[in-house]
């Protein structure tokens, strides 16, 4: 009986969705911030992220056996890659506001926070509508999308550490410290979106 034949594009879009349960969950959880339930949510994150990374196995034991890919080696080793980077950055996000103990947010979070669902929303389309690139003319314009995204969202760091440094009022160390960090663990998951999809308009040169 001839095996079922692998798609690899699925399972792009399997690890894509991964990224966008992430970010509905960071959303949900601090849209309703309880530092009481930061390791409940951990968990949950976790499990997304276990997730995400079997996929990602099951690609990479795939292509050590696959003769002829659909597309070049390289490319689906660093889309893989990217993809599971983007949920790992999303994991960190909480895992730093339990480690940190953080018990207020800061108002510019839900803001980058928003910037990054909209990311991995759009991501997925990307994904969704990559197998067919050769005829779509959809996803170089959300590819540009994501990047826009991600210009507000070097905005919104650079402004946002600025407001930390404002020393005029009281000074408060341990939250500065701590937002600092924060702020640029939040600033690489924007980046890691954008990354990822620049890797796809990559492969879509490559293999077009």
């Amino acid at each position: 009986m001839k095996d079922k034949k692998f798609d690899y594009f699925k399972k792009f879009s399997d690890m894509a969705q991964k990224a966008s349960q992430a970010a509905d969950l960071l959303q949900t959880t601090l849209g309703a911030y309880d530092a009481s339930t930061l390791r409940e949510k951990t968990d949950a994150m976790k499990r997304i992220e276990n997730d995400c990374d079997q996929i990602m196995h099951d690609i990479m034991n795939r292509l050590a056996i696959e003769f002829l890919p659909p597309i070049e080696r390289e490319d689906i080793i660093e889309i893989t890659d990217k993809l599971d980077t983007v949920v790992d950055r999303i994991e960190e996000i909480l895992l730093g506001l339990y480690m940190y103990r953080v018990h207020e947010l800061i108002p510019e979070t839900l803001e980058f926070v928003d910037l990054i669902v909209q990311s991995t929303s759009m991501l997925e389309e990307v994904v969704l509508e990559f197998s067919n690139f050769k005829r779509s003319n959809d996803v170089k314009e959300k590819i540009i999308r994501i990047n826009s995204l991600e210009g507000q969202g070097d905005t919104l760091y650079l402004n946002s550490t600025r407001a930390l440094f404002d020393f005029d009022g009281e000074f408060d160390a341990r939250k500065t410290i701590i937002w600092k960090e924060m702020l640029q663990v939040l600033e690489n998951c924007l980046d890691s979106i954008e990354e990822c999809a620049n890797e796809f308009e990559s492969a879509m040169l490559k293999n077009g």
